[in-house]
């Protein structure tokens, strides 16, 4: 698969946080930021890693391919 650099990656996760938050609300975080790091719940964690998979996957079709 294709090499992204760190600012692609960071915009998509981004993106990927933004859709999990719209979608979960306050049930996304278990404890927001804890010493920096975003501890997501189960569900969110799951709907966060499923979502990212797929943006990243056409990040690198639809664009990066290009």
């Amino acid at each position: 698969m294709q090499n992204l650099k760190n600012n692609e990656l960071e915009f998509l996760k981004e993106i990927a946080i933004q859709l999990t938050e719209n979608t979960y609300g306050e049930d996304t975080f278990t404890n927001y930021r804890a010493k920096g790091k975003i501890k997501l719940q189960e569900q969110a964690k799951n709907f966060y890693n499923e979502s990212y998979k797929e943006i990243k996957s056409l990040y690198i079709n639809l664009i990066k391919n290009k």
